[in-house]
């Protein structure tokens, strides 16, 4: 497989410090609205180079699927595994793509704005979050109009995500994840268990990172629920989702979602 190094440093360089110049929002759990993540040349080659549906596999047919038993979340495993699966032209792009976000430069601008978040959950003090041993898994996704995620927090190995999306323009806005609040029991007669806050915009070169575990303070309720969104159809969601775990890979290697690398 051909690589582009080169490539792959300015992406994570960009990325870093687009991350590092947006701001973090705290409610209603740690998290930020990203634009620009890539620069803009790199970002047109992506939606020239998205690969064919055969170069996609099932995450798992158990859990997302349709009535007819047709897989709804389908994924390409960054930087090597699945690129593998995918036209020879464009597997230096997306080796660069999948490598650059799973830099240590863009590791350390998450972990830096979700520190507060992150602290209690790996047990450390906010200074000593971004020493923690972690390991990363990045995949290109495509989920079709069946795909439905309801309110969920993440439970450990997952610790952070960044979704980033790939809409040509802006005409599939409100497609993109939201986070919640989650009512005391006292409150659940007058409003639902879940009230959504906030929804990323579907945008091109946008997307949101979060601290997405169950917290006592902050606890980081996140879904997707196309019923509501503004755009119904079967367009379907092309995006790029990092998560960020706990421990190293052999570990947890039996999760439905899990690439192992390193």
């Amino acid at each position: 497989m051909e690589t582009d190094v080169a490539l792959s440093k300015r992406i994570a360089q960009h990325m870093a410090q687009s991350i590092r110049d947006t701001s973090v929002n705290n409610m209603p759990c740690q998290h930020a609205m990203l634009t620009g993540l890539f620069p803009d040349d790199v970002y047109e080659q992506m939606l020239q180079n998205i690969p064919a549906i055969e170069a996609f596999r099932p995450m798992s047919l158990e859990l997302f699927h349709d009535e007819n038993g047709v897989s709804t979340r389908d994924l390409i495993e960054l930087p090597e595994v699945g690129v593998e699966r995918i036209k020879k032209e464009q597997q230096s792009l997306w080796w660069a793509v999948g490598t650059a976000i799973m830099s240590a430069e863009v590791k350390s601008a998450v972990f830096e704005g979700l520190a507060e978040d992150l602290a209690p959950v790996l047990n450390v003090e906010k200074s000593k979050v971004n020493e923690q041993k972690v390991f990363v898994s990045t995949a290109l996704r495509v989920e079709t109009v069946s795909y439905n995620m309801p309110p969920h927090f993440d439970e450990l190995p997952r610790i952070a995500t960044m979704l980033i999306y790939l809409p040509e323009d802006e005409s599939l806005d409100g497609l993109g994840t939201a986070l919640y609040d989650y009512a005391p029991k006292w409150q659940r007669p007058f409003r639902a268990a879940h009230r959504e806050i906030c929804r990323a915009p579907f945008l091109p070169n946008s997307g949101i990172y979060f601290s997405g575990n169950e917290r006592k303070i902050r606890p980081g309720w996140h879904g997707f629920e196309r019923t509501s969104k503004t755009v119904v159809g079967d367009a379907p969601r092309i995006s790029l989702l990092t998560t960020w775990y706990t421990g190293t890979s052999d570990m947890h290697a039996d999760c439905p979602e899990m690439v192992a690398i390193a």
